[in-house]
């Protein structure tokens, strides 16, 4: 039994290590012929559509059908929520995400310290640079479908029969790395962890992906946005680069609606973090794992689930990721 557990899951991992592969290859490719068509390559909108449509496309299909071959639990029941239920989980959801963000930003901000050179924080330079219809399209609507699809619907339905907690932190682990650095990897583990126990509870896909796009639009649209508009961006610059106290005054003078909107943004997540920690506190006895149908001993969960050939290939190439991009 062990043998054939620890090959299921290397199996899952050697797909997903593949997947990696192929969604690399389908991207550099993408921008290969995107730098031959000036249009595109001037235009950093038009070069992450470039980049990530194919993705998508191309390279996510690809995996779901190798993820077929694999055998999956079938003949579940979904179960429907509750629009309380729902508000709950998503505020529940947000606060530990941003917290979990704040959390990865302190680490990233150390590292920073101790390397003596400032650590980029990739997506808020991505965000920062495309126009707000590429970042619905692809952020907001396309990736949460498609990685729902993935480190949900495949990967949950191949795990779960060997437990809830299983299938949870597995599902959570895999979307974490997959993110590719380490201040996303800290929220997007415990999103995917989340997300992965909605799954599992209700077995129907519309909620992690309806939240997974509230968490990114409220994240990376809406946050910068507001960012954006309020002049938040060009007083950070003044106060960077020493800027008199004169020229600071007229600075924020200039940007005192905006301002005035980035404090009022600021005391509402605040309050959503807020009501999601005393909620998740209320109702912290409801987060409980079934066991599966088949039982991984206690002490051998990681040599099975992860430490197997497929798994150790998909975390080596990814923290490998992580790690060179904390050392640029």
């Amino acid at each position: 039994m062990e043998k054939t557990t620890k090959k299921h899951f290397s199996k899952l991992g050697l797909i997903l290590f593949l997947g990696t592969l192929l969604i690399f290859g389908v991207q550099i490719l993408a921008l290969a012929l995107a730098t031959k068509l000036p249009v595109i390559s001037q235009d950093a909108s038009l070069s992450f559509l470039a980049a990530m449509l194919p993705m998508y496309v191309i390279a996510f299909p690809a995996v779901f059908l190798m993820l077929k071959k694999v055998p999956s639990q079938t003949g579940y029941e979904k179960k429907k929520m509750k629009p309380g239920q729902f508000f709950i989980a998503f505020l529940i959801m947000y606060a530990a995400t941003y917290l979990c963000n704040i959390v990865g930003n302190i680490i990233t901000a150390v590292i920073a310290v101790v390397k003596q050179n400032p650590v980029d924080n990739v997506m808020l330079q991505i965000t920062g640079q495309i126009s707000p219809f590429a970042n619905l399209l692809i952020i907001v609507l396309c990736a949460p479908v498609m990685e729902e699809l993935l480190f949900r619907k495949f990967l949950v339905d191949r795990t779960v029969k060997y437990g809830e907690g299983v299938a949870i932190v597995f599902s959570g682990l895999t979307f974490g790395l997959f993110h590719g650095n380490l201040v996303q990897f800290t929220y997007a583990f415990v999103l995917g962890m989340f997300l992965a126990f909605l799954y599992v509870k209700t077995r129907n896909l519309l909620y992690p992906i309806l939240l997974h796009m509230m968490q990114n639009f409220m994240g990376s649209f809406l946050g910068m946005f507001i960012i954006e508009k309020s002049g938040y961006l060009e007083i950070a610059e003044q106060m960077s680069g020493g800027a008199d106290q004169e020229v600071m005054l007229q600075v924020m003078t200039e940007h005192a609606p905006g301002l005035v909107l980035f404090f009022v943004y600021f005391l509402c997540i605040l309050g959503l973090v807020l009501a999601g920690l005393i909620l998740f506190l209320i109702h912290r006895k409801g987060f409980t794992a079934r066991a599966g149908e088949v039982t991984i001993a206690k002490g051998t969960r990681f040599k099975m689930v992860i430490a197997n050939p497929g798994m150790i290939l998909y975390c080596i190439f990814w923290i490998a990721q992580i790690i060179w991009q904390l050392l640029q």
